[in-house]
Formats: C-alpha cells, sequence, structure tokens
C-alpha cells in the first residue's frame, strides 16, 4: 500500500515538474533527459608506471620538460621508420574514453590523475589536433569501421532523431549490412577479437558484436546506465542491458563498470583458443558518462580541486593550453555563453553540489586509469606488452547536460538516485557537471558534447606501443576514421578496395607517424562531419563550421583555427572566395555521404525531452491523474457541503 502511495505521489510530482519546468526546447532539460564492489585495490597497486600519482593540480614530470619544445617539435621531427610487415603482426588495443575532452587526461593537462595513460603517452605520441563526431555513436561507428558515420548507418542517435527519421538511408542507429568492422577485418587475418564495454551500435543479433567480427564480448547495449546496476539513466531507457558473446546476461553483484571491463577482458584473453595468436581489443569505457560515478578512495583526493568554480577552471585550462603547446601563445580563448551563470551567481549548496561532481568526475578517470594499469600488467606478465599498440581516445567532448531540472530529478528520485555528498561511492549517487564546467573543460576551445565547434569535436589521441616513436606530440589535423586505416596499416595488411559497399573514408597515420613534416591530409583535402543539423568542414588550417540551436545560430563561419581556436573571429566575409569553397565542398560531402536535413526548429536536446516526456506521461500519466482527479472529487465535495450550509 504504501509502495502505491508513494508511486501516486511521485506521479503528482511528475505532474508538476512538467508545469514548473521550463520551455521544452532549453538545453538544460534536453540534455538532462537524454545524458541523464569487491574492495577495490591501492591506486598505487598493480602497475606501478614511471609518472607516478602526485598532485591533482600539477602536469605530470614530463610535461612540463616537453612544454618548452612542443610548438616546434612538428617541424623538427626526425623520421622513424616503422617496419609494417614485421614477422610478428602487433597486437591492438584500443580504448575508448566517453565524454571526455581533449584536456582532460593528465598527459594533456588535466586535473585527474591518470599515470598509466600517462606512461603511454610519454612512450607513444600524442594528437593535439584528433577530431570525432560531436555525439557518441556516430563516433563509435566511425571508429571501430573507418567510414563516415553516414555510411555506416549511424548518423545521429535513435533518441535523438524525430519521428519518421529512423527509417531513412544512414539514419537507422545501427550499423549496416554491409559496412565492415576493424574487427571483421583483422579476425580474416588471423586476428583473436574481443570487444568489452559501451556498444551503442545496435543491439539485434545482426548488430551485437559477435555478428560484427568479435570472438568475445561483454558489452553494454545502449547509450548510457548505472555503473554498478542495471538501472537506466534517462527516463525513456529506465532499465539498461548488457550482453555477453551475443546473449542478454545479468550483472555480477560486485559490478563496477571500469573494473569488470578490465576483468572480462583479461579473461577473454585467458580463454584464448590459440594464445600466440595476434589481439585486438577494443575496451569502450562507460567512464565519464552520466551519471558519473566512483569509489570514494579515488573522489577524495579532489574533493577541494575545484572548489574556486568553473570561471577559474576556464582560464586555468587555458593557460594550460598555451603551456603545452596545444595552442600557440597568443591564441584565443572560447566563448562565453550569455545564458551561462556565473560561479558567485549560484548559491554556496549548488556550488557544493557542482564541486563533487566535479571530483567524482576526476575520480571515475582515475578509477578507470586504475584498472588500464591492470591490463597493463597483465600484457606485460604474459609477454604479451611489448608487442602491442595501444590507441586510446575519447568519443566526443565534454558533457554539458543539465539533470538538476524538475523532471529529471524526480525521475532520478523514483530511480532511487541522490546526490549525498557523503554517499558519493555508492551506486545511487548520480554525477553530473552541468553546461558552465562542460565549457571550462572544453577550455581553450568553444562549445562541447553535441555541437560540432572545437569542444564538441576535438579530443585527445594516443598512439603508443611497438614501433611507436616515444615522447612525440602532433599538432596536425586527423580524424576519427583514420584509425583503422592505421591498424590496417600497422598490420601490414592490404589497403581494402575503395569499391567496397562500404568504403572506408579514413586515411593512415603512418606517414605522419614516421616524420611529423608530412600531414595526413594534403592542402587539398578536406574532411566533412555532420550530426544533429550541426556541421563542420576542415581543409588545412581552416574550418567551417554550423552549431545547431539552443546553443548555436545555425549560421554558418569560417575559422583559421591556427591562429583561432576558440572560434572567435569569423573569417567568413574578410575570405569570401575561401568560404565559398569551403561551402561547396561540404555541400558535395554531404550530398556523397547522404545527409539529411532535420525540419525547422529540430534540435536534439527538445528532440529528446519530446520524446522523454511522451515516455512519462505514457507510463506515469494514468498515476499523475489518479490525485488529480481525487483532488477534484474533494472540491466538489467541499462546494456542495457549502451549498447545503447555505
Amino acid at each position: 500500500m504504501m509502495r502505491k502511495i508513494r508511486r501516486l505521489c511521485l506521479a503528482l510530482a511528475f505532474a508538476v515538474a512538467l508545469i514548473l519546468s521550463p520551455t521544452l526546447t532549453q538545453p538544460t532539460l534536453g540534455s538532462a533527459l537524454l545524458t541523464s564492489q569487491r574492495n577495490i585495490q591501492s591506486a598505487s597497486g598493480l602497475y606501478n608506471p614511471v609518472v607516478k600519482h602526485g598532485s591533482p593540480q600539477n602536469l605530470p614530470a614530463f610535461q612540463v620538460a616537453e612544454a618548452t619544445q612542443n610548438a616546434s617539435q612538428t617541424q623538427n621531427a626526425e623520421t622513424v621508420a616503422i617496419e609494417t610487415k614485421a614477422q610478428k603482426p602487433p597486437n591492438f588495443v584500443l580504448i575508448l574514453v566517453d565524454d571526455s575532452g581533449l584536456m582532460d587526461f593528465s598527459a594533456f593537462g588535466g586535473e585527474a590523475r591518470t599515470p598509466n595513460l600517462d606512461q603511454l603517452a610519454q612512450n607513444g605520441m600524442r594528437f593535439n589536433n584528433f577530431h570525432t563526431s560531436p555525439v557518441c555513436a556516430p563516433s563509435r561507428a566511425m571508429l571501430i569501421t573507418g567510414s563516415d558515420s553516414h555510411l555506416t548507418g549511424v548518423a545521429n542517435l535513435p533518441e535523438m532523431l524525430p519521428d519518421g527519421y529512423i527509417d531513412r538511408p544512414g539514419y537507422a542507429g545501427e550499423l549496416n549490412e554491409s559496412v565492415k568492422t576493424v574487427a571483421t577485418r583483422l579476425k580474416a587475418a588471423g586476428y583473436e577479437t574481443y570487444a568489452t564495454g559501451k556498444w551503442h551500435l545496435g543491439h539485434s543479433e545482426t548488430n551485437l558484436p559477435n555478428a560484427k567480427g568479435f570472438d568475445h564480448s561483454f558489452i553494454l547495449g545502449g547509450s548510457g546506465a548505472n555503473n554498478y546496476d542495471t538501472r537506466g539513466y534517462v527516463p525513456m531507457k529506465p532499465e539498461a542491458h548488457w550482453y555477453r558473446d551475443g546473449k542478454e546476461t545479468d550483472l555480477p553483484q560486485d559490478f563496477y563498470s571500469s573494473k569488470d571491463y578490465i576483468e572480462s577482458t583479461i579473461a577473454f584473453h585467458k580463454s584464448e583458443s590459440n594464445p600466440d595468436a595476434p589481439f585486438f581489443s577494443y575496451i569502450a569505457f562507460q567512464a565519464i558518462h552520466a551519471p558519473i560515478q566512483a569509489p570514494e578512495r579515488f573522489v577524495k583526493p579532489y574533493r577541494e580541486v575545484y572548489s574556486a568554480g568553473w570561471d577559474v577552471l576556464r582560464q586555468q585550462r587555458y593557460e594550460k593550453a598555451k603551456a603545452l603547446g596545444i595552442i600557440p601563445a597568443d591564441a584565443t580563448m572560447n566563448k562565453i555563453f550569455p545564458q551561462f551563470r556565473k560561479w558567485d551567481e549560484i548559491s554556496p549548496k549548488l556550488q557544493a553540489e557542482y564541486v563533487t561532481d566535479m571530483a567524482v568526475t576526476a575520480g571515475m578517470l582515475e578509477a578507470m586509469d586504475f584498472y588500464i594499469g591492470e591490463y597493463v600488467q597483465y600484457l606485460k606478465d604474459s609477454g604479451r606488452f611489448d608487442n602491442t599498440i595501444f590507441f586510446i581516445t575519447s568519443d566526443n567532448g565534454p558533457d554539458g547536460g543539465n539533470y538538476r531540472v524538475n523532471i529529471a530529478k524526480v525521475w532520478q528520485k523514483m530511480m532511487g538516485y541522490h546526490k549525498d555528498p557523503n554517499r558519493v561511492g555508492d551506486a545511487g549517487y548520480y554525477g553530473d557537471i552541468g553546461p558552465e564546467f562542460a565549457a571550462a573543460l572544453s577550455s581553450p576551445f568553444s562549445f562541447f558534447k553535441y555541437y560540432t565547434g572545437e569542444g564538441g569535436v576535438r579530443t585527445p589521441l594516443i598512439v603508443s606501443g611497438t614501433n611507436i616513436p616515444q615522447g612525440r606530440t602532433s599538432n596536425v589535423f586527423c580524424f576519427v576514421t583514420d584509425v583503422v586505416p592505421t591498424m590496417l596499416d600497422l598490420a601490414g595488411l592490404p589497403t581494402p578496395s575503395s569499391d567496397e559497399a562500404v568504403p572506408i573514408t579514413g586515411k593512415s597515420l603512418v606517414g605522419h607517424i614516421q616524420n611529423t613534416k608530412v600531414p595526413v591530409y594534403a592542402e587539398d583535402e578536406g574532411v566533412g562531419l555532420e550530426a544533429a543539423n550541426s556541421a563542420a568542414y576542415f581543409l588545412g588550417d581552416y574550418k567551417i563550421v554550423k552549431n545547431n540551436i539552443p546553443l548555436g545560430d545555425k549560421t554558418w563561419h569560417l575559422y583559421h583555427l591556427k591562429t583561432d581556436p576558440g572560434e572567435t573571429r569569423d573569417r567568413a566575409e574578410q575570405e569570401p572566395e575561401r568560404f565559398k569553397a569551403m561551402m561547396a565542398a561540404y555541400d558535395a560531402y554531404a550530398q556523397n555521404v547522404g545527409v539529411i536535413e532535420m525540419p525547422e526548429g529540430y534540435s536534439a536536446e527538445g528532440e529528446v525531452t519530446r520524446k522523454s516526456v511522451m515516455y512519462i506521461l505514457k507510463h506515469y500519466g494514468p498515476f499523475a491523474l489518479i490525485p488529480l482527479v481525487l483532488l477534484l472529487l474533494l472540491g466538489v465535495l467541499w462546494r456542495r457541503r457549502r451549498q447545503a450550509k447555505a
């Protein structure tokens, strides 16, 4: 009985929340509804890298040594020969972080302590000008196929599509039957292939990893979930589903996403049918996607790191980017959106919540890094590390969703989520960073996840391992579709035919890795990008970009990224011929891959809001009507009594 009463009260709260919430097109509401253990060993445990855990506010030692030479390193690089047809093919580990901006790893200037990633970066090459899609599923599709997202069938997220669009070519939201993954190609060459973590490329029998070239897999099928159990993270998907080797599976009682994805990967290695065969391991972490969650031991060091607020963090990251040579010393800073709040304008209580959530974010990154260290140590102990090449990147920039709006908070309460700062380590904590901190994390770039501004699409890339030059930094443009052809090149496999049903559109990075004076793309080779009505086209140091509403103006702009990485000075009027030529090139790209314009007034956030509200009304609407009817009946009875007394 009490459970029914509680559900009725929560349903009534939903009705009130619907009335009091901001308009459906506001970014906070839409983003909120979209992106709404055993004892863990000591963080100084199994793997003890050269770059040890230090103060979260300090750069790793090797960064300081590099800072004075990064700006000119590309011009002064030596040529290094890479043997791509070695007697023993290299192993590959592809690690994908979720919603991590370019500067979130400490190797790129971030506050979180990621010594294992730092060591891999020091032993390999860092790319400061690597780009992805602004949203997760298209990036994932391009990352494991090497093909433009529209050609793979994952041009957008199903959750963000208007009604009727999911049936259009390229917009199914799952990999089509014609596209080949890198796992399929490597498996044909004798590789053992594994996938763990977030998949988000379809969960029908024909779209799970076991149907796309992976021998073994343990994956989250959808876009996100709780990191400890099967609770979902948005109203339209209240329960998440995991799959093991193509079959839906339960989670262990001590499940924590970063821990179990690594443990499953190691278990796959131990059950290899041919231990002497090369392997390809794809690990897609939930870190640091909402709900942001981490064990308390990893959160504790960061409790006060972000207490100065987002305005200070924005400036700090800008200064670090200059010191590390990520941007020139005289480069512009990112935009400040007028609808964003100043840190001193919000209440102390809300400030404390945000500071805690940022601490959990850093802690979640450190926890992920710790388990990566366990995997690295396993590869060393098993004699596989020395012939392994790592690729480490993120799917898009920081998530600017706001999960504190009325509807989101009521739904979270129904699901047992909370914001208790004294219980950040348990399964019920729901962490998020909000749009202002997302913009600060994106600094020195503008915008964040969902937008094609640099803050939404420029992410870290580390390539490290056998035959990869150590300590190199690249500032040359490259794209997410370049990873697959690079792997195939390093494996000594032939370049796939351009006549394939879904051709690879990326380019190998091997030539650039050998000699950083050599660009990945020639001066006349551009790269197009589109997702959810935000779009961009890159050509040399120039970029045209259109950011959709609500933060964007749906207007095309021209920027010179080398001198203006913050995209603050539009050159469209200053260089009309260049602007016209690049617009024509984008139009040709859009026609070639099948870009479909969304309806007038469309926004990804607004569409997700609409679908979420419809879901809430469908599933909770009747319960919300019951208390309203009771109130109406009480009103009628009260009126009759007054009339009778009269």
